[in-house]
């Protein structure tokens, strides 16, 4: 799907969140997609989304690196940006392995600009994947996820948790910058 169509998909299935009472009125597939919306920018219980380690970042921050061998934040974002995209295209049938220089791409020059379409690129890279869920076809959320030896559910899952894992590595670089 384009990404107009999936926004659009998403705007007409806006995920409301409910009260515990009416949990079991929801379908898997939202139960998914509100635990994507918590990690990514909502009220996640387990502290900062990943929208909020990136706020009030600078670009020239973003870049910085304090740990030697370690990654940038802005890497990290990039990061995660592509691992949405990848479970998005494998929910769309897709055999997909990200390279190495695809897993982790070079961020470029650290400007201003460059970081707000890191940014942009996240989020949107989040709606695709959101939009991807929700159109996804719940009976088949047990069948083996392209190229994996796990399931389609797993792998959502999946995303989030990795999406999560670089939240907190983001967190700790934020301390250690000057």
């Amino acid at each position: 799907m384009r990404l107009a169509a999936l926004i659009q998909l998403q705007r007409r299935h806006p995920l409301k969140r409910t009260a515990r009472s009416d949990e079991h009125e929801r379908t898997e597939l939202e139960r998914v997609v509100d635990l994507l919306d918590r990690a990514g920018g909502g009220d996640a219980w387990h502290g900062p989304s990943v929208a909020a380690v990136l706020s009030t970042l600078t670009a020239a921050q973003a870049a910085l690196r304090p740990l030697p061998n370690g990654h940038t934040i802005w890497e990290l974002a990039l990061h995660i940006a592509v691992w949405d995209r990848v479970v998005a295209r494998r929910l769309a049938g897709e055999r997909v392995e990200p390279t190495p220089a695809e897993d982790w791409p070079s961020p470029g020059q650290p400007t201003d600009d460059e970081w707000e379409r890191t940014l942009t690129g996240l989020r949107e890279a989040r709606a695709v994947l959101r939009a991807s869920i929700l159109a996804f076809d719940a009976r088949r959320l047990g069948e083996t996820a392209p190229g994996g030896n796990y399931s389609v559910y797993v792998m959502m899952h999946g995303v989030i948790q990795h999406d999560l894992y670089h939240a907190g590595q983001i967190a700790l670089l934020r301390k250690a910058l000057p």
